[in-house]
């Protein structure tokens, strides 16, 4: 009787192949990033500049062990701070893409060619700006066909977004006759004292969301 052993042999491997490029060929789930929420007031205030770009071309380079990408941006409206209508600058983000390597940041801003945004910007050295908190400083802006509205909205690259934790003094139980004394306890930022700056902007027209910016720079700038 021939052997069967060299037959299951081969059915096995076929299997084991076959349910290796099935598993290497099914979807994964996305790995979002996780932030920290920035507060609105946090946004404005940690910022030089705030204005509307439009990105013109961009490079990639290595630097220090990593691939950064430097955007060439247009300003088409300044807003608040020392970026002013009609200047040029370059915005440096993590990630990109150099020769046959590739590195992706998640929760990086990403300035695509042509298109337009409102960034948070803050000055790293002359001719150069950085984004505040990442991509929750870079707001898409996208123009209705039909009624030609500007709107702004939240940056899909922010990721998810957890409340910040702050510490507030509270009175601690002491033991008799020892003074009690106050230590900090991790307590929800108040929403309503510390509105979200992404929650604050989203889904509004650009020109309420600049007047309001104005008003909060002058408020917050002195």
């Amino acid at each position: 009787m021939r052997s069967l052993r060299a037959p299951l042999l081969a059915l096995r491997l076929s299997l084991a192949l076959a349910l290796g490029v099935a598993a290497l060929s099914a979807p994964r789930p996305a790995r979002a990033s996780i932030s920290f929420a920035v507060a609105y007031d946090d946004m404005v205030t940690d910022s030089d500049a705030v204005a509307v770009v439009t990105a013109l071309e961009h490079q990639s380079v290595w630097e220090e062990n990593r691939i950064v990408t430097y955007t060439h941006l247009r300003v088409e409206e300044g807003i608040a701070g020392n970026l002013a209508t009609g200047a040029e600058t370059w915005v440096r983000t993590l990630g990109g893409s150099v020769g046959n390597i590739g590195q992706q940041v998640g929760g990086e801003p990403v300035f695509v060619q042509g298109k337009v945004s409102l960034i948070f910007a803050r000055a790293t050295k002359p001719g150069t700006v950085s984004v505040v908190a990442r991509a929750q400083g870079q707001f898409p802006v996208l123009v209705d066909p039909a009624t030609k509205r500007r709107s702004v909205m939240k940056n899909a690259n922010c990721g998810l977004l957890v409340p910040r934790v702050e510490a507030v003094a509270s009175t601690a139980p002491a033991p008799a006759g020892v003074a009690p004394r106050a230590v900090p306890t991790p307590v929800p930022t108040p929403t309503a004292a510390r509105v979200v700056a992404v929650d604050a902007l989203h889904g509004r027209s650009l020109e309420d969301v600049a007047r309001d910016i104005s008003a909060q720079w002058k408020r917050l700038h002195k």
